[in-house]
């Protein structure tokens, strides 16, 4: 595959640095490719596939097929892409945490003068687990129930 990268990089007009800058890559990274020292992983070759659409990624992966996709193949497969990544965008929707009722804050008990502003108690979050240090280097976890 690295020979591939560089026929690609070649065929391209581009050095292996602009290449790198294309599909967003480390130049580090595509030295250590180059070298041999690093094999394309996944996600390499799927900036390649982003950056240059044009290029067949079978021959880029496999070494199957031309360089570059026909213009017929192209079109065929173009639209199947392009929904594709329609679909995995719209996929990437975060789900919102539960509502929860707002308690009236309290002041914790024994809080140092020190830190009159430090207050546990935030709008919207529950505690999972306190731990308390102590000066003879010692701590204690407090799990609610």
């Amino acid at each position: 595959m690295k020979d591939r990268i560089v026929q690609l990089i070649n065929s391209e007009g581009l050095t292996s640095s602009k290449f790198a800058d294309t599909i967003g890559v480390q130049r580090s990274s595509i030295s250590h490719i180059l070298s041999g020292r690093n094999k394309p992983s996944l996600d390499f070759v799927q900036k390649i596939r982003r950056s240059f659409p044009h290029v067949n990624i079978d021959w880029i992966i496999f070494g199957e097929g031309e360089m570059y996709k026909s213009q017929e193949s192209a079109s065929l497969f173009e639209n199947d892409a392009i929904q594709f990544e329609k679909e995995e965008d719209t996929s990437a929707i975060t789900p919102q945490p539960p509502k929860l009722k707002k308690e009236p804050a309290s002041k914790p008990v024994n809080q140092p003068e020190s830190f009159p502003e430090m207050n546990a108690f935030v709008p919207g979050k529950q505690i999972e687990k306190v731990v308390v240090f102590y000066t003879d280097k010692t701590f204690r976890e407090y799990n609610p129930s």
